[in-house]
């Protein structure tokens, strides 16, 4: 694997040949760059053998198992002086000057005869077989000659950021070579993590981590199916897990200009170079600072990893600093800007996102007739399911693969294509998952691990802010540093929200689901240009010119306009029919669209955010208004507070009972005296909107609501007259408090005052 992949980025593949056929080809992905189909078909039979030389005969016999799970049917494997095929045989065939390490060569008649000039050549033309085979055991007649569009085929997958467990790396890996992509660039080390434990890292490393025998594992897996395993240690931009990190050009980086920083660093690279056969090794963003001493900091690191003769694969996203050298570039520019970065004097990997990805998207991009290869940026959250992240990326990985192997192809008809092409051999299917599981995002409460998930550094240095899913886990998560991070958290409709913008977004990561399922949440909208609420990759919740819409294979708007500027609560209720959406607990609109649960990620649009719940049930119409209710009241932000009181009855009638939520007991003032007062403590400011008495016999006749930001400055928030007992609803209250205290003014009886509860809460 070293030297193909050596070769892969030093020599581009050879251009598509003039002519070659699209029309009529096999039902395969990548399709083949040149078929010539014939009359007839070929059939796999229970005699069918796998003829092959004694070097290819570990290739042979993979192949025998991959034939035998995709069909069913037992293949034996012949080595050696070889008799004549047979029908039903299948004849491996490796032969000098037959093309490029990864072209072949097929034909299909009574027996199949794969021919290429290296073993990674006969490996792509045993999976276009299987792929061509199928269930059925046939595949049409004819000749086929294939050769990859580009050199290097990436998927960029940061684990660092995401885990994933090494199963789920394996399967990847599976279905990469599946569709003939031939890198895996695995992102170990960052800001959130080092994935690797060793000597000195110790605080770097979270629980979720891999060890030596687990990168063997994944080495031993990539190189049977012919891909390179690239690891990148971050040594250059995202190293806030292991050294402190400074600004820089709007970024955050080590102070590479310190040789100790420099020399810890370098240790990283010492430590677990040797862990990968790769020639290649990324370092990180080389562009991330433009400063003297930091450039001759990171070429001084560059310089190391060649010294243990390792090749850096260096990021770029806006430019490519002098740098001497014979670096491999990978390009992660914006597609507009992207011309303006090219480097001269480097081979480029080019790199395309998987983020928003819409079906065709990926089909539609050129895949380029320059550089060395394109890479797939698969999108990782910190705290999602691996298995929502994996499905997710089957529909781009599909197309990126077919764009880099064959720039020529037709997108019509590539889903059919993808679906007889059926899936890897030794993984499972790839789907939404059989339910939602529950979420819950109030906006109160931040989230930073503590050496579980992840090393805490990046959340304590502010690099990340995360929301905590009160539910499930999956916790909000968004970079500050790059201007994408919502404002959070800031007042909301229920204590606070998380307020969005252009850009700005929260990636969840939780897995998708088909119907049924709710959503509900506080929406309020300030520009109602186009943007999304809930998203996944193509599906999403969408609000448009103000309009509440779902978008999927097609976009239906519910005919419902959210009013600017104040807040609304909108529950969407999915069914295998249709969705209906409803608006502060009335039922506005249904549509014929169904779409799998939005979960990946939160904006962004042109306003805020609360109390967003998602489960996988479809709510009836009198749990949507139950639902409402409750979302409109909110938690009793009284409930166990600190009470104090200007008086107690007795030591058993505490300022405490008031807030216990226990409705037998009660605090009790001094008798026949005016003025008494009671107060909590809701422990930060919170924006308070009603308050609720539940008084005992004695009660106050005349008495004020009182807010105050730190218990000794106090305004009134609304004064009662006329008070007669029972169940005081105090609504309408717009403050902002840490306090609140009712005021008794004029007892309403001859003996005190007396509360069974006193409750406060948002809005």
């Amino acid at each position: 694997m070293v030297l193909v992949l050596a070769a892969l980025v030093a020599v581009p593949a050879a251009a598509v040949p003039a002519g070659a056929r699209t029309e009529g080809i096999p039902a395969t992905v990548p399709a083949p760059v040149r078929w010539s189909g014939a009359d007839g078909s070929f059939r796999l039979v229970p005699g069918s053998r796998i003829l092959a030389a004694p070097e290819t005969a570990e290739l042979a016999t993979a192949l025998g198992e991959d034939l035998r799970e995709v069909t069913g049917l037992a293949v034996p494997v012949l080595t050696g002086p070889a008799p004549e095929p047979a029908p039903g045989d299948v004849r491996l065939v490796m032969e000098s000057g037959a093309g490029g390490p990864e072209e072949y060569a097929m034909e299909v008649g009574g027996h199949v005869e794969i021919r290429a000039s290296e073993r990674a050549g006969l490996f792509y033309g045993g999976r276009t077989l299987l792929q061509m085979l199928g269930g059925d055991r046939t595949a049409p007649r004819g000749t086929l000659e294939d050769r990859p569009a580009l050199g290097t085929r990436m998927v960029v997958l940061d684990v660092q950021r995401g885990f994933w467990p090494v199963a789920r790396i394996e399967g990847l890996l599976r279905r990469m070579s599946w569709l003939k992509l031939n890198t895996l660039y695995l992102r170990l080390s960052g800001d959130t993590a080092l994935r690797l434990p060793g000597e000195g890292v110790a605080a770097a490393v979270p629980a979720r981590h891999y060890t030596r025998a687990d990168v063997d594992a994944v080495r031993a897996v990539a190189a049977r199916h012919h891909v390179a395993v690239v690891p990148e240690l971050d040594v250059l931009d995202g190293t806030a897990a292991l050294t402190p990190v400074r600004r820089c050009a709007g970024g955050h980086v080590p102070d590479l200009a310190d040789a100790g920083v420099r020399r810890e660093l370098a240790g990283v690279l010492d430590t677990f170079a040797g862990w990968f056969d790769a020639p290649l090794i990324g370092l990180g963003r080389v562009d991330a600072c433009d400063e003297p001493e930091w450039l001759e900091g990171a070429r001084e690191l560059i310089g190391h990893a060649e010294s243990l003769g390792k090749r850096p694969v260096l990021t770029v996203r806006d430019r490519v600093p002098e740098l001497g050298g014979g670096a491999v570039i990978l390009d992660e520019a914006a597609p507009e800007s992207r011309a303006s970065v090219r480097p001269d004097g480097h081979e480029v990997v080019g790199a395309l996102s998987a983020e928003g990805w819409y079906t065709g998207d990926l089909l539609g991009q050129d895949s380029g007739t320059g550089g060395y290869g394109r890479a797939l940026l698969a999108e990782t959250t910190p705290f999602g399911d691996p298995g929502a992240a994996e499905a997710a990326l089957a529909g781009p990985l599909a197309e990126f693969a077919e764009r880099a192997w064959n720039r020529d192809s037709s997108a019509e008809g590539f889903p059919g294509r993808l679906g007889a092409a059926g899936r890897a051999p030794g993984v499972p299917a790839v789907g939404d998952g059989a339910g939602a599981a529950e979420h819950r995002y109030g906006f109160d409460e931040v989230h930073v691990p503590e050496g579980d998930t992840h090393a805490p550094a990046a959340w304590r240095q502010g690099l990340l802010v995360s929301a905590a899913d009160g539910a499930g886990g999956v916790h909000a998560t968004a970079e500050t540093g790059t201007g994408g991070a919502p404002s959070f958290p800031v007042p909301g409709r229920l204590g606070t929200a998380a307020a969005f913008g252009e850009g700005r977004r929260f990636t969840l990561g939780g897995a998708s689901a088909p119907p049924p399922w709710t959503v509900s949440m506080w929406v309020r909208i300030d520009d109602p240009a186009r943007g999304t609420l809930l998203g996944g990759f193509g599906r999403a919740i969408v609000v448009d010119g103000g309009e509440v819409a779902v978008s999927g294979a097609r976009e239906f708007s519910f005919g419902y306009r959210l009013p600017q500027g104040r807040w609304t609560h909108l529950v969407l209720v999915a069914t295998p029919g249709a969705t209906t959406l409803y608006a502060d607990g009335r039922r506005v609109g249904t549509v014929p669209e169904v779409i799998g649960l939005p979960a990946w990620s939160m904006g962004p649009f042109g306003g805020a955010l609360d109390e967003v719940a998602m489960s996988g049930a479809a709510l009836t119409d009198r749990q949507v208004q139950a639902r409402y209710r409750a979302d409109s009241t909110g938690p009793d932000l009284a409930l166990g507070r600190p009470a104090t009181a200007s008086g107690v009855e007795s030591g058993e009638l505490g300022p405490e009972k008031a807030v216990d939520g226990d409705p037998a007991t009660r605090w009790g003032s001094v008798k026949r005296a005016d003025p008494q007062w009671i107060q909590v403590d809701l422990g930060a400011v919170r924006n308070v909107a009603r308050v609720v008495l539940q008084w005992e016999r004695a009660y106050g006749s005349r008495y004020r609501i009182e807010g105050s930001p730190d218990g000794v400055s106090w305004t009134s928030l609304r004064e009662v007259t006329g008070g007669d007992g029972g169940v005081d609803e105090i609504a309408g209250l717009s403050a902002a408090a840490r306090h609140i205290r009712v005021h008794g003014v004029r007892r309403g009886t001859r003996w005190g005052y007396s509360l069974m509860g006193l409750s406060v809460y948002g809005g």
